[in-house]
C-alpha cells in the first residue's frame, strides 16, 4: 500500500509542477498581451487626437485660402478696371498689379523691414 501511495504522491507532485509551469507561462503571455493592448490603445488615442488637430488646421487653412482668394479677386478687378494705355511699367494696370501683389504678400501689420544686419554688426 505504501508503494502505491508513494507513486500517487509522486504523480500528484509531477502534475502540480507541470500545472505551475503552465500557469507561469500563461501569466507571462497575459503580461505581454496587456502590454500590446496598452500600446494599441495609446496609438488609437494619439490617432484620434491627431485627427481632431488636423480638422482644426484644415478649417483654419480653408479660412486663410478664402481670405486670400478675396484679396486676389479684388486685385484682379483693379487690374481689369484700369484704363488701357500704351505705356508698360508706368501703366495704371501695371501699377495696380504691383500694388496688389504687395498687398497680398505684405504681412497684416505693415510692410516688412526687410533683411537687417545682426545685432553684433550694428
Amino acid at each position: 500500500m505504501t508503494k502505491y501511495l508513494a507513486i500517487g504522491a509522486g504523480v500528484l507532485a509531477a502534475l502540480l509542477v507541470v500545472s505551475g509551469i503552465l500557469l507561469k507561462l500563461a501569466w507571462a503571455e497575459n503580461g505581454k498581451l496587456e502590454g500590446q493592448l496598452a500600446a494599441a490603445t495609446a496609438v488609437i488615442a494619439q490617432k484620434e487626437a491627431d485627427a481632431r488637430l488636423s480638422a482644426v488646421i484644415v478649417a483654419k487653412q480653408a479660412d486663410a485660402l478664402a481670405k486670400l482668394e478675396t484679396k486676389v479677386v479684388t486685385v484682379t478687378e483693379r487690374i481689369y478696371s484700369a484704363p488701357v494705355t500704351r505705356e508698360c511699367a508706368a501703366s495704371p494696370s501695371m501699377r495696380a498689379a504691383t500694388v496688389g501683389v504687395r498687398d497680398i504678400i505684405a504681412p497684416a501689420g505693415g510692410a516688412d523691414a526687410g533683411r537687417q544686419p545682426s545685432p553684433a554688426v550694428r
